[in-house]
């Protein structure tokens, strides 16, 4: 199955014990630690996004040009025409009729077009729509897991925010309780 491309990241851990997770560490440290590992997943996000967006736009093309060379394919020989519109520019089309036609050409980007013979065009298109099809299930995967990772990041900041809280909190009480045990004599 195709990649996504993007290098991997490491998965987000929850933190279990938050107590134990900040032993020895300097909060702000890992609250910025963790702001950076979020920063990363979000970012990652975004990339899949896009990368899915252009996946979805490439994904119909490559169909509709399969089609073409399949439909191309069924008359080869057969001397029947083939009615087709041809898209001269957005929303402009020509009509044409084709017969006994033998190759096609493809673009295959960045303003380069090459002609095939059909039987080749027609494994071309279909390895392109094949590997996009991995692509796009690949990206869906890995999105879910990238989401997760922000959630589980999300909440293990604010886990560890409340840990602080807690613990000057508990800090407070200590130190208020330390100072009731003092007496007071009239």
């Amino acid at each position: 199955m195709a990649g996504t491309g993007l290098p991997s990241l490491k998965a987000a851990e929850f933190i279990e014990d938050v107590e134990q997770y900040m032993r020895g560490k300097v909060l702000e440290d890992e609250i910025v630690q963790l702001q950076e590992r979020l920063r990363s997943f979000r970012q990652r996000e975004q990339q899949l996004l896009l990368r899915r967006a252009r996946l979805l736009q490439r994904e119909p093309e490559i169909r509709t040009a399969l089609e073409a060379v399949r439909a191309l394919l069924a008359k080869k020989g057969s001397g029947e025409q083939l009615q087709v519109d041809f898209e001269l520019t957005e929303a402009i089309y020509a009509k044409a009729a084709l017969q006994d036609v033998d190759s096609v050409n493809l673009w295959l980007g960045a303003n380069v077009m090459v002609e095939y013979p059909l039987e080749e065009a027609e494994q071309l298109l279909q390895q392109q729509l094949d590997v996009c099809t991995g692509s796009l299930e690949a990206i869906s995967k890995d999105m879910e897991a990238t989401k997760d990772s922000v959630t589980i990041t999300e909440v293990s900041i604010a886990r560890v925010f409340n840990w602080d809280v807690e613990q000057r909190r508990k800090a407070k009480l200590s130190g208020a309780a330390a100072g009731s045990k003092v007496a007071v004599v009239h």
